[in-house]
Protein backbone atom coordinates (compact mmCIF):
# COMPACT_ATOMS: atom_id res chain seq x y z
CA UNK A 1 0.00 0.00 0.00
CA UNK A 2 2.81 2.12 0.65
CA UNK A 3 4.34 1.69 -2.61
CA UNK A 4 1.24 1.97 -4.11
CA UNK A 5 1.04 5.63 -2.55
CA UNK A 6 4.23 6.65 -3.85
CA UNK A 7 3.95 5.97 -7.38
CA UNK A 8 0.60 7.91 -7.43
CA UNK A 9 2.25 10.69 -6.03
CA UNK A 10 4.96 10.80 -8.41
CA UNK A 11 2.75 10.37 -11.45
CA UNK A 12 2.75 13.38 -14.02
CA UNK A 13 -0.79 15.44 -14.72
CA UNK A 14 -1.77 15.61 -17.68
CA UNK A 15 -1.69 18.64 -19.96
CA UNK A 16 -5.11 20.36 -20.45
CA UNK A 17 -5.87 20.45 -24.52
CA UNK A 18 -4.74 23.04 -26.75
CA UNK A 19 -7.62 25.48 -27.64
CA UNK A 20 -8.15 25.76 -30.64
CA UNK A 21 -6.95 28.85 -32.85
CA UNK A 22 -9.00 31.54 -32.45
CA UNK A 23 -11.73 32.72 -35.38
CA UNK A 24 -10.32 35.39 -37.58
CA UNK A 25 -13.01 37.74 -38.77
CA UNK A 26 -12.63 38.82 -42.38
CA UNK A 27 -14.67 41.90 -43.12
CA UNK A 28 -15.39 42.48 -47.07
CA UNK A 29 -14.70 45.59 -48.24
CA UNK A 30 -17.26 48.29 -49.29
CA UNK A 31 -17.84 50.69 -51.69
CA UNK A 32 -17.00 54.67 -50.55
CA UNK A 33 -19.09 57.05 -49.91
CA UNK A 34 -21.93 54.79 -49.46
CA UNK A 35 -21.47 53.46 -53.63
CA UNK A 36 -22.55 50.35 -55.12
CA UNK A 37 -21.25 47.84 -56.11
CA UNK A 38 -20.35 46.87 -59.49
CA UNK A 39 -19.97 50.60 -59.86
CA UNK A 40 -18.67 51.59 -63.56
CA UNK A 41 -15.82 54.61 -63.32
CA UNK A 42 -14.10 56.37 -66.13
CA UNK A 43 -10.70 55.40 -67.50
CA UNK A 44 -7.58 57.74 -66.65
CA UNK A 45 -5.63 59.26 -68.94
CA UNK A 46 -1.48 59.54 -69.34
CA UNK A 47 -1.53 61.51 -66.13
CA UNK A 48 -3.28 58.91 -64.33
CA UNK A 49 -6.02 61.88 -64.09
CA UNK A 50 -9.54 60.14 -64.72
CA UNK A 51 -11.58 60.74 -68.23
CA UNK A 52 -14.45 63.56 -67.27
CA UNK A 53 -16.46 65.80 -69.56
CA UNK A 54 -14.46 69.26 -68.56
CA UNK A 55 -10.83 67.34 -69.86
CA UNK A 56 -9.60 70.01 -72.66
CA UNK A 57 -12.52 73.24 -72.47
CA UNK A 58 -11.53 76.15 -73.23
CA UNK A 59 -11.81 79.21 -71.06
CA UNK A 60 -15.83 79.95 -72.18
CA UNK A 61 -16.50 76.56 -71.78
CA UNK A 62 -15.04 76.11 -68.45
CA UNK A 63 -16.89 78.49 -67.35
CA UNK A 64 -20.55 77.29 -69.07
CA UNK A 65 -19.19 74.01 -67.34
CA UNK A 66 -18.86 75.61 -63.95
CA UNK A 67 -22.39 77.40 -64.42
CA UNK A 68 -23.96 74.11 -64.70
CA UNK A 69 -22.07 72.34 -61.76
CA UNK A 70 -23.16 75.22 -59.40
CA UNK A 71 -26.73 75.09 -60.92
CA UNK A 72 -26.62 71.13 -59.95
CA UNK A 73 -25.29 72.27 -56.73
CA UNK A 74 -28.38 74.92 -56.23
CA UNK A 75 -30.74 71.66 -56.55
CA UNK A 76 -28.64 68.96 -54.66
CA UNK A 77 -27.15 70.79 -51.72
CA UNK A 78 -29.48 71.01 -49.09
CA UNK A 79 -29.25 71.82 -44.94
CA UNK A 80 -26.47 73.35 -44.35
CA UNK A 81 -25.16 73.93 -47.50
CA UNK A 82 -28.14 75.24 -49.09
CA UNK A 83 -26.55 78.27 -49.38
CA UNK A 84 -25.94 77.00 -53.25
CA UNK A 85 -28.98 77.80 -54.22
CA UNK A 86 -28.52 81.12 -52.84
CA UNK A 87 -25.13 82.02 -54.15
CA UNK A 88 -26.31 80.75 -57.73
CA UNK A 89 -29.04 82.55 -58.53
CA UNK A 90 -26.80 85.63 -57.04
CA UNK A 91 -24.48 84.49 -59.43
CA UNK A 92 -26.81 84.86 -62.30
CA UNK A 93 -27.62 87.97 -61.80
CA UNK A 94 -24.32 89.86 -60.52
CA UNK A 95 -22.70 87.76 -63.60
CA UNK A 96 -25.74 87.96 -66.18
CA UNK A 97 -23.61 89.62 -69.20
CA UNK A 98 -20.23 87.67 -68.80
CA UNK A 99 -22.36 84.40 -67.99
CA UNK A 100 -24.47 85.68 -71.92
CA UNK A 101 -20.93 86.23 -73.90
CA UNK A 102 -19.57 82.85 -72.64
CA UNK A 103 -22.90 81.19 -73.71
CA UNK A 104 -22.63 82.68 -76.86
CA UNK A 105 -19.17 81.87 -77.55
CA UNK A 106 -19.83 78.12 -76.77
CA UNK A 107 -22.21 78.38 -79.38
CA UNK A 108 -19.80 79.99 -81.92
CA UNK A 109 -17.60 77.04 -81.22
CA UNK A 110 -20.06 74.16 -81.48
CA UNK A 111 -21.40 76.02 -84.68
CA UNK A 112 -18.22 76.18 -86.49
CA UNK A 113 -17.64 72.46 -85.40
CA UNK A 114 -20.53 70.68 -86.08
CA UNK A 115 -22.83 73.40 -88.44
CA UNK A 116 -26.76 72.71 -88.08
CA UNK A 117 -25.65 69.35 -85.95
CA UNK A 118 -24.50 72.09 -83.25
CA UNK A 119 -27.11 71.89 -80.94
CA UNK A 120 -27.67 68.39 -80.88
CA UNK A 121 -23.79 68.07 -80.03
CA UNK A 122 -24.10 70.44 -77.43
CA UNK A 123 -27.10 68.88 -75.73
CA UNK A 124 -25.13 65.71 -75.62
CA UNK A 125 -22.01 67.13 -73.48
CA UNK A 126 -24.33 69.42 -71.29
CA UNK A 127 -26.22 65.87 -70.77
CA UNK A 128 -23.23 64.31 -69.50
CA UNK A 129 -21.90 66.99 -67.73
CA UNK A 130 -25.37 67.63 -65.56
CA UNK A 131 -25.12 63.54 -64.95
CA UNK A 132 -21.23 63.67 -64.13
CA UNK A 133 -21.82 66.78 -61.30
CA UNK A 134 -25.22 64.98 -60.31
CA UNK A 135 -23.37 61.80 -58.50
CA UNK A 136 -24.98 61.11 -55.37
CA UNK A 137 -22.20 59.71 -53.30
CA UNK A 138 -20.28 62.48 -53.93
CA UNK A 139 -22.59 65.41 -53.07
CA UNK A 140 -21.75 66.02 -49.74
CA UNK A 141 -18.52 67.06 -50.54
CA UNK A 142 -19.25 68.55 -54.06
CA UNK A 143 -21.54 70.44 -51.95
CA UNK A 144 -18.73 71.79 -50.11
CA UNK A 145 -16.66 72.54 -52.78
CA UNK A 146 -19.52 74.56 -55.06
CA UNK A 147 -20.12 76.57 -52.19
CA UNK A 148 -16.09 77.81 -51.51
CA UNK A 149 -16.17 78.05 -55.90
CA UNK A 150 -19.78 80.06 -55.86
CA UNK A 151 -18.37 82.77 -52.75
CA UNK A 152 -14.95 83.50 -55.13
CA UNK A 153 -17.57 84.29 -58.09
CA UNK A 154 -19.48 86.49 -56.07
CA UNK A 155 -16.34 88.45 -54.79
CA UNK A 156 -14.50 89.10 -58.07
CA UNK A 157 -15.73 91.52 -60.89
CA UNK A 158 -17.24 89.75 -64.09
CA UNK A 159 -14.08 90.71 -65.86
CA UNK A 160 -12.37 88.47 -64.07
CA UNK A 161 -14.80 85.44 -64.57
CA UNK A 162 -12.69 84.38 -67.49
CA UNK A 163 -9.69 83.40 -66.46
CA UNK A 164 -10.21 82.42 -63.01
CA UNK A 165 -13.13 79.37 -64.92
CA UNK A 166 -10.06 76.84 -65.44
CA UNK A 167 -9.34 77.02 -61.93
CA UNK A 168 -12.95 76.88 -60.47
CA UNK A 169 -13.35 73.73 -62.69
CA UNK A 170 -10.70 71.92 -61.46
CA UNK A 171 -12.02 73.03 -57.62
CA UNK A 172 -15.81 71.52 -58.68
CA UNK A 173 -14.12 68.51 -60.33
CA UNK A 174 -11.35 67.34 -57.19
CA UNK A 175 -14.26 65.51 -55.68
CA UNK A 176 -15.10 63.29 -57.93
CA UNK A 177 -11.39 62.45 -58.78
CA UNK A 178 -10.89 61.68 -55.30
CA UNK A 179 -14.03 59.47 -55.25
CA UNK A 180 -12.92 57.64 -58.19
CA UNK A 181 -9.40 57.20 -57.17
CA UNK A 182 -11.38 55.74 -53.89
CA UNK A 183 -13.32 53.23 -55.85
CA UNK A 184 -10.51 52.08 -58.08
CA UNK A 185 -8.72 51.36 -54.72
CA UNK A 186 -11.57 49.57 -53.26
CA UNK A 187 -11.82 47.61 -56.31
CA UNK A 188 -7.98 46.42 -55.85
CA UNK A 189 -8.92 45.93 -52.20
CA UNK A 190 -11.92 43.67 -53.13
CA UNK A 191 -9.74 41.83 -55.15
CA UNK A 192 -7.21 40.96 -52.55
CA UNK A 193 -9.65 39.98 -49.75
CA UNK A 194 -11.54 37.60 -52.56
CA UNK A 195 -7.66 35.97 -53.15
CA UNK A 196 -6.75 35.52 -49.58
CA UNK A 197 -10.18 34.49 -48.31
CA UNK A 198 -12.21 32.99 -51.09
CA UNK A 199 -14.57 35.11 -50.69
CA UNK A 200 -18.18 34.45 -52.95
CA UNK A 201 -17.62 37.80 -54.78
CA UNK A 202 -17.08 38.97 -58.42
CA UNK A 203 -15.11 42.07 -59.46
CA UNK A 204 -16.26 43.81 -62.03
CA UNK A 205 -14.20 47.44 -62.64
CA UNK A 206 -16.65 47.85 -64.89
CA UNK A 207 -19.54 46.51 -65.58
CA UNK A 208 -21.15 49.09 -68.87
CA UNK A 209 -17.59 50.43 -69.98
CA UNK A 210 -18.12 53.91 -70.05
CA UNK A 211 -16.82 55.41 -73.38
CA UNK A 212 -14.69 58.52 -72.90
CA UNK A 213 -16.78 61.81 -72.44
CA UNK A 214 -17.37 63.98 -75.50
CA UNK A 215 -14.80 66.48 -76.03
CA UNK A 216 -15.56 70.04 -76.61
CA UNK A 217 -14.74 71.86 -79.85
CA UNK A 218 -12.18 74.68 -79.48
CA UNK A 219 -12.35 78.20 -79.34
CA UNK A 220 -13.54 80.00 -82.00
CA UNK A 221 -13.18 83.85 -82.30
CA UNK A 222 -15.62 86.39 -82.21
CA UNK A 223 -15.20 87.14 -85.88
CA UNK A 224 -16.33 83.86 -86.90
CA UNK A 225 -19.53 83.74 -89.38
CA UNK A 226 -21.75 80.60 -89.64
CA UNK A 227 -22.12 79.06 -92.61
CA UNK A 228 -25.02 79.76 -94.85
CA UNK A 229 -28.34 77.85 -94.27
CA UNK A 230 -27.14 77.88 -90.33
CA UNK A 231 -29.41 78.00 -88.13
CA UNK A 232 -29.00 79.43 -84.76
CA UNK A 233 -28.19 77.95 -81.36
CA UNK A 234 -30.78 78.75 -79.01
CA UNK A 235 -29.55 80.83 -76.07
CA UNK A 236 -29.54 79.20 -72.31
CA UNK A 237 -32.32 81.25 -69.83
CA UNK A 238 -29.61 82.01 -66.92
CA UNK A 239 -32.48 82.13 -64.42
CA UNK A 240 -33.39 78.64 -64.90
CA UNK A 241 -30.46 77.08 -66.37
CA UNK A 242 -32.74 74.89 -69.05
CA UNK A 243 -31.95 75.56 -72.46
CA UNK A 244 -34.73 76.75 -74.71
CA UNK A 245 -35.41 74.79 -77.63
CA UNK A 246 -37.65 75.55 -80.46
CA UNK A 247 -38.47 72.30 -80.95
CA UNK A 248 -37.20 69.54 -78.88
CA UNK A 249 -34.70 67.03 -80.43
CA UNK A 250 -35.04 63.62 -81.06
CA UNK A 251 -33.95 61.02 -77.96
CA UNK A 252 -30.25 60.58 -77.53
CA UNK A 253 -28.57 57.92 -76.44
CA UNK A 254 -26.27 59.47 -73.88
CA UNK A 255 -22.99 57.65 -72.59
CA UNK A 256 -23.83 59.67 -69.08
CA UNK A 257 -21.98 58.72 -66.15
CA UNK A 258 -23.66 55.73 -63.77
CA UNK A 259 -26.02 57.78 -61.25
CA UNK A 260 -25.95 55.57 -58.26
CA UNK A 261 -28.14 55.21 -55.14
CA UNK A 262 -27.46 56.80 -51.81
CA UNK A 263 -27.10 54.36 -48.89
CA UNK A 264 -30.30 53.40 -46.87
Amino acid sequence: MTTLALVAGCSTPKAPPTPPPPVVRTVKPLPPMGAVEEMSIPDVDESGTYLTPNRGVTANTALWHVRMALNVAALSCYGSNEIAKVQYNRILHVHQAALREANAAVDRNYTAAYGSGGLQSRELLNTVVYNFFSLPPVQPTFCKAAIEVGAKLLAMPSSELLAYAPEALTALEAPFQEFYEAYADYLRRLAEWQSRFGGTVSVVVSPTPLPPPPTPPKEITAGFVPPPGSVPMPRAREESGQMLVPNPPPAIMVPAFPLTKPAS
